[in-house]
């Protein structure tokens, strides 16, 4: 595999930062609807890997099969081309070596941010539509709540916690797929990184943007799961206690720790 140098990749991180931030509106807000849609994709594909497998197979494993097949997400984003919110956290190497400014940098992490969301939004009107949830004898449905109801779970500072630690090894699949000069170099550099934030229960926001809201929309259709208390799973919960916190971890994961970091080391000027 002849991959790109990290120098060289850092320069081709700053020369993406600056294109990305300098994009038409319609254009950035089209590629950040259909990086949400691609990430929900990798949701959806995960949720029904999985599903079924509670008491029969090792946790580890289940985790394992997770984070494979919501690899698929990024992918799709790294291949197909698209804008992530987490990727966009390394901008910051642009504005480091001041190809674009602070202003334009936050406003392009906002719009992708929303975007994003929107495309998420998208896929789960889809598969609320089309009973994805239904199959498997609701198997899917209920893995689908679970999975909600546990990322609710956290206190302010765990799940910033979380968000940063899943960031920076997004962001280093990210890293790993510009290093790659054939389609199969970049998925293979995607693909490991992208399980162990799953495999370690990491938190992605662009991820809870379909996990969340899906969750929410089944309860208050009257989607049932026995002996689990939905209380909680409330849209101010949604927001406040997990899509801020870690909105927040991600950035610092993945400007502080891998923007950042390899800016100083490699593209400082």
């Amino acid at each position: 595999m002849d991959a790109l140098t990290p120098a060289e990749i850092t320069a081709k991180a700053e020369e993406v930062g600056y294109k990305k931030a300098t994009g038409k509106f319609s254009h950035t807000l089209v590629s950040g609807i259909l990086a949400g849609m691609y990430i929900a994709f990798g949701a959806v594909f995960s949720i029904t890997s999985i599903s079924g497998l509670a008491g029969t197979v090792p946790f580890g494993i289940i985790k394992f099969i997770a984070g494979l097949a919501f690899s698929l997400g990024l992918i799709l984003v790294m291949i197909a081309g698209a804008e992530l919110f987490t990727g966009n956290a390394l901008l910051v190497i642009a504005r480091l070596n001041k190809r674009i400014s602070g202003l334009q940098m936050i406003k392009n992490l906002i719009l992708i941010w929303i975007s994003n969301f929107i495309g998420a939004l998208i896929v789960i009107g889809l598969v609320y539509v089309g009973g994805w949830y239904l199959f498997g004898n609701g198997v899917i449905g209920e893995t689908a709540m679970n999975i909600g109801l546990h990322k609710l779970d956290y206190g302010f500072m765990q799940a910033v916690s979380l968000g940063i630690l899943c960031n920076i090894l997004v962001c280093l699949g990210v890293w790993l797929a510009w290093s790659g000069k054939s389609t199969g170099d970049k998925v293979l550099g995607i693909i490991f990184p992208i399980i162990a934030f799953v495999a370690g229960g990491f938190e992605h926001s662009v991820a809870n943007m379909f996990y969340l809201p899906f969750a929410y929309l089944l309860k208050i259709s009257g989607f049932a799961v026995a002996n689990v208390d939905m209380s909680h799973l409330t849209l101010k919960y949604i927001f406040v206690n997990n899509l801020l916190p870690v909105t927040i971890g991600n950035i610092i994961g993945g400007a502080v720790f891998v923007g950042m970091a390899y800016w100083w080391l490699y593209g400082k000027k």
